[in-house]
């Protein structure tokens, strides 16, 4: 396969007398299956509507010029300095969600010490807001010291944080 070739995903669906065949991306075929299974089931198609994913290309879209691609890796471009200690941590988290997602490293954890690192926060500090938010569901301990962002998390994260970080502030206004 040369390098103008994407991979194509192929998928058969078949319920009683009604059958389809999709080709395509597997965003493509995913939403021609799903298209097939709220005709066959219209409460899949009411259900659907309270399901909450990520849309990870809108979330780098979104974090353009916030995170970065390197040869190392993710990185963030905004000094954690700027950020609350819970803004920073989950933007370390979502950089590394993204990060494993884009096959740039090998876990979408992080543990307490690089997220300590990372944000250059003191660690009662770090160890408090992730318990904070792990009890408001916006990140999961998922091992011991290992911490990853749920979607609640990138969500709420992209409804509060990113407008605040996107707009100007009210000297960046008088000034321009």
């Amino acid at each position: 396969m040369n390098s103008s070739e994407e991979k194509k995903l192929e998928v058969s669906v078949k319920y009683g007398q009604l059958e389809s065949r999709f080709t395509g991306t597997v965003d493509e075929v995913l939403r021609g299956v799903i298209g097939f299974i709220s005709k066959v089931y219209p409460t899949y198609d009411l259900a659907s509507r309270l399901v909450m994913v990520v849309d990870v290309e809108k979330l780098v879209e979104d974090l353009e010029g916030i995170i970065a691609i390197t040869e190392e890796g993710l990185v963030s471009t905004i000094p954690s300095d700027l950020l609350s200690d819970k803004e920073a941590i989950r933007l370390q988290l979502i950089k590394t969600y993204l990060g494993y997602r884009f096959a740039k490293q090998d876990k979408e954890t992080m543990s307490l010490g690089d997220i300590i690192t990372e944000t250059r926060g003191k660690p009662g500090a770090v160890a408090g807001r992730l318990s904070e938010m792990a009890g408001n569901g916006l990140v999961v301990r998922a091992g011991k010291g290992e911490y990853r962002i749920t979607t609640l998390g990138i969500k709420d994260f992209c409804d509060t944080v990113l407008p605040k970080i996107k707009s100007p502030s009210k000297e960046e206004k008088k000034v321009g």
